[in-house]
């Protein structure tokens, strides 16, 4: 009978410490965000011409940038995959993610000048989600 409570006891011991330790590594390995970014009808004609960047950003919930998605002149509506190897910061990432877009000319990230587009979806998504739409919907004047 003790011996059975003590085997008990060590198996949810190394079940707690298998999932402490490995809870942080699985949500890096299996990160994938698929989806499609597009531009709001009346923000067509200030899309910028070629040379133009486009930015995907997936920020933690605490609003840390963890992964990062660069697509350089982009055509819209464009399909993007973020995974594993766009993260930036893999120890920050939470199972929940808000996403932004970004369209510059300029290529720096978190620098808004005159002409660029951004889009935010308002709510947050799984660290795994199919078939998200995020639109490039204001423009920085």
């Amino acid at each position: 009978m003790i011996k059975r409570f003590i085997w008990l006891v060590l198996l949810a011991a190394a079940a707690f410490l298998a999932w402490r330790l490995g809870y942080p590594y699985a949500l890096k390995y299996f990160f994938r965000i698929s989806g499609t970014v597009s531009v709001a009808q009346e923000l067509l004609p200030n899309l910028p011409g070629a040379n133009s960047m486009l930015f995907i950003v997936a920020r933690n919930e605490s609003g840390v940038p963890v992964a990062v998605k660069k697509v350089i002149s982009p055509v819209f509506p464009v399909k993007f995959e973020m995974t594993s190897s766009n993260l930036i910061m893999p120890d920050l990432l939470t199972r929940m993610v808000y996403l932004d877009a970004l369209v510059n000319t300029h290529g720096q990230l978190g620098v808004l000048r005159r002409g660029d587009l951004k889009g935010t979806r308002q709510d947050r998504v799984r660290f795994i989600s199919k078939n998200i739409e995020i639109t490039l919907d204001s423009a920085q004047k």
